[in-house]
């Protein structure tokens, strides 16, 4: 055999070598950056965060409509007390509550006159959270109304 012929069969070995690694590795490299699946994993991991956060708006929301019913239900009620300053806590009461559109459970008021000088009205709004998993929170507000002088 000659040294072309030895030289033939060498790289022919070489090159069956060198393909059996090459295919070994790329084999290992299509195990290790196969996608299949991969969508899959990233919805599982951010879909409790972005419901998380959907939720924690729609509460948010909620909240924010249950202050804004709180302060608008007392700014009522002074404006009532201030049209008619005879009237009595529970009437002054009742116009508050009447204005606001949430559960009449939710907001609660209390009211007390001084009869011909001014009506103090002290609301709270409770809220449970439905989504998240929060602590209730308790927004309260003061409002004091100065009832008109009478001649």
């Amino acid at each position: 055999m000659g040294i072309l012929a030895r030289n033939f069969i060498l790289a022919k070995k070489i090159k069956g070598f060198v393909q059996l690694f090459l295919s070994a590795s790329q084999i290992s490299l299509v195990l290790v950056r196969s996608t299949k699946g991969v969508a899959a994993i990233e919805f599982a991991l951010v879909l409790p965060v972005y419901l998380l956060v959907v939720l924690g708006i729609i509460e948010l929301g909620y909240v924010l409509w249950g202050y804004s019913s709180l302060e608008y239900g007392a700014s009522y009620g002074a404006r009532y007390a201030f049209v008619n300053p005879t009237s009595s806590n529970q009437a002054i009461k009742n116009a508050a509550l009447a204005k606001i559109s949430l559960p009449p459970n939710a907001i609660t008021y209390t009211v007390s006159v001084t009869p011909k000088v001014s009506v103090d009205i002290q609301g709270t709004f409770t809220y449970s959270f439905t989504y998240i998993p929060i602590p209730p929170i308790t927004i309260n507000t003061h409002l004091v109304q100065a009832l008109p002088v009478s001649s």
